[in-house]
């Protein structure tokens, strides 16, 4: 099969990093080959590979884990929520806070007078936390509709939405990582509880994520969100990095480095998850494998053999 060396970079590279290649001899259309190697390969220096982004680990045992992806929203938790109103209808004296204002618990936020006893009581703040909703205004009267509605920033939940052949995969207590839709942002939470009805809209079950309090900096209520909940886990005496595996001549491989020697090995694969993928057959623990600019190395040997088989 072919062999010859990665070109990168410009001709003083190619000087301080080319190493010399076995013997190799010309075919009748000029290109050069290896009689020693059976397997599509291409010889790569330390430093051409370390200018192309090329690493490689050894292989050997993982851990599997199974994902349920999911989508989502952001929202405050019913306990972080709360509605400010009239004891007493009346008309509204005073009004003490604008939307978007940041009150405490006990703070007095309007007052009205009693349309029954005509005495002005102070209407004070239940809980602490953001004015998000501000439905009156000093001479209306206060009667059913709340005069303000405030949330807490920090009380905020994740609400996942499961179809039915998901949610038998999800339990209380499950990790899940949660993140924001540019994947900017990313923790890791639990399973709060599942509701037990169905949207009759969406044929979907509500899972509710607890978050840590300061998950207020990072999400807002209402902000879309995707997560993963991981449903099991298994290990396995050898797996390769997912994006590790390319597509060469029909099969899936991995590039295996001896020395500046970068071979394509055809794998039997078994298990996959988005991060790891079981071998079968065709790789041996520890051999050195390129977990991450394969697609470099594929795309050197299929240009290599484009050429030769012209």
């Amino acid at each position: 099969m072919i062999r010859r060396h990665f070109i990168l970079g410009s001709l003083a590279l190619l000087a301080a990093c080319a190493k010399p290649a076995p013997e190799k001899h010309e075919d009748e259309h000029g290109h050069e080959e290896a009689s020693e190697h059976a397997e599509d390969s291409t010889t790569i220096t330390v430093a051409a590979a370390q200018a192309a982004g090329i690493q490689v680990e050894e292989a050997g045992a993982a851990t599997l884990t199974d994902r349920l992806d999911l989508s989502g929203r952001i929202e405050t938790t019913p306990e972080g929520k709360s509605e400010v109103r009239a004891w007493y209808s009346g008309r509204i004296m005073a009004m003490t806070a604008e939307l978007g204002q940041a009150v405490r618990k006990g703070q007095v936020l309007a007052r009205v007078e009693s349309s029954e006893s005509l005495q002005t009581y102070a209407i004070p703040a239940p809980i602490s936390g953001i004015i998000v909703e501000k439905n009156a205004n000093v001479g209306g009267v206060a009667y059913e509709n709340p005069l303000y509605v405030i949330a807490d920033p920090t009380a905020l939940h994740a609400e996942f939405f499961l179809f039915p052949r998901d949610a038998e995969k999800v339990r209380v207590g499950q990790t899940v990582e949660v993140r924001s839709l540019d994947k900017s942002v990313q923790l890791t939470a639990k399973v709060e509880t599942i509701l037990p009805s169905t949207d009759p809209a969406t044929q979907t079950v509500m899972a509710h994520i607890h978050l840590p309090g300061n998950a207020g900096g990072a999400f807002r209520p209402g902000l879309g969100i995707e997560g993963s909940v991981l449903t099991g886990e298994q290990g396995v005496p050898l797996a390769v990095r997912t994006e590790a595996v390319q597509r060469l001549e029909g099969g899936e491989v991995v590039f295996v480095r001896s020395g500046d020697v970068y071979t394509a090995r055809k794998l039997t694969l078994g298990r996959r998850t988005p991060e790891w993928i079981e071998v079968i057959d065709g790789l041996q623990a520890g051999e050195t494998y390129v977990t991450k600019g394969s697609f470099v190395i594929r795309a050197d040997i299929e240009k290599s053999g484009a050429g030769h088989d012209h």
